[in-house]
């Protein structure tokens, strides 16, 4: 699974793309930090089955922090984008084209009102202005692709159209879907907004997080204003604040499951200042927003699923002997010969069935996996 980070300059994508990572990106004031993608390997908090099943787990590809499985997926940072891109301003098709390389969007925008659009210091400024340049340009951009896709009489319009947007990672199947709701028989300026609507809705969903909410002098009703002007969700967080956290469990300064922290290693006054901080922060909002923001993504608008796999039932090992080795992010509708195919494409060509570990029960080879589900894939 690959999320992008887009969005205007200098709102903070860099500094929550290092949050997620750890990778070191360039973080500047200024716009233009990054211009070639950051791309890097970020985690999404699940609670681990071990404490269910009276073990403890080994992890193997999904670290495990206090009972919380860490379970990665692709992340990239795109280039900032600014207004003219979809008519090739500035970064123009590269920035769209690396975008659009996800299989979903998380849009950072600075909730505080002290970046205005170009990127450069302000005073409230208002994020919908940002949230639908990007749209318009995102939609602009699909639109010259998908009304190229314009047919002949007796030409298949799901094809053509698929055609063209297969770079995409948007299928036949997609289009097929989107086109055949729309009734539409033929492609034109309207209908070619319309399906690139339907793109950023249910195939590359846009989640907006609202970045610098501990700066905000009115956090609720900006949040409100923005909720009524677009369909988008929107989350508050604070990328700096859980970039600080992430850099201090990595020194051995404290511990973070996510939703707080203890302080676990000698602190100077002024680290213990800023923690103090970022307690505030926690305290005040519930914590840094930033694992909200994973979850409502990637379970809610993406529909993802977590699914651990093991080669022993009854000791919950693989072949090394690791306990609840491995977790995968799987798409909804997912069989267990998918997840099969995750693992590797000898066990899915090997696949024989799926037992379900908690049930001891075989699994349905056309059912869906369930989130959180512990499998055995019978070769």
């Amino acid at each position: 699974m690959k999320i992008g980070l887009i969005g205007r300059t200098n709102v903070g994508k860099s500094t929550l793309f290092k949050a997620l990572t750890l990778e070191d990106v360039q973080i500047e004031d200024r716009p233009f930090t990054t211009i070639d993608p950051n791309k890097g390997v970020a985690y999404l908090r699940v609670k681990c089955p071990e404490s269910e099943f009276h073990v403890k787990c080994n992890p193997h590809n999904s670290p495990c922090v206090d009972g919380v499985r860490m379970v990665p997926f692709d992340l990239i940072d795109v280039a900032g984008l600014i207004e003219g891109a979809s008519a090739g301003k500035g970064l123009g098709n590269k920035f769209l084209s690396d975008a659009m390389e996800a299989e979903a969007l998380i849009e950072v925008v600075d909730v505080s009102g002290k970046t205005n659009s170009s990127g450069l210091p302000a005073v409230d400024h208002y994020a919908r202005e940002d949230v639908k340049i990007v749209e318009n340009e995102l939609l602009t951009w699909l639109d010259s692709i998908i009304f190229k896709s314009k047919s002949r009489l007796g030409e298949d319009i799901t094809l053509m159209v698929s055609k063209n947007l297969s770079g995409l990672g948007i299928t036949y199947e997609h289009v097929k879907e989107i086109i055949n709701r729309l009734k539409i028989t033929q492609i034109t300026e309207e209908n070619a907004r319309k399906i690139s609507e339907e793109i950023i809705t249910r195939i590359k969903p846009i989640i907006i997080a609202c970045n610098k909410m501990d700066s905000a002098q009115n956090l609720k009703d900006t949040m409100e204003k923005l909720k009524k002007d677009f369909k988008y969700t929107f989350i508050p967080c604070s990328a700096a604040a859980e970039l600080t956290l992430k850099e201090a469990v990595k020194h051995g300064f404290i511990s973070y499951n996510g939703e707080d922290f203890k302080i676990t290693g000698n602190l100077n006054d002024q680290q213990k200042n800023a923690l103090q901080i970022i307690k505030g922060i926690i305290d005040r909002h519930g914590g840094t927003g930033i694992d909200n923001l994973l979850n409502k993504l990637v379970f809610d608008l993406m529909g993802y699923k977590v699914v651990f796999t093991v080669e022993d039932e009854k000791h919950l090992t693989d072949g090394h002997g690791r306990v609840l080795p491995d977790a995968y992010l799987v798409p909804p509708n997912s069989t267990p010969k998918d997840v099969a195919r995750l693992i590797h494409s000898e066990i899915a060509d090997k696949y024989k069935g799926a037992i379900d570990c908690r049930t001891n029960m075989k699994i349905r080879n056309d059912s869906s996996v369930l989130n959180g589900q512990v499998i055995k894939i019978i070769v």
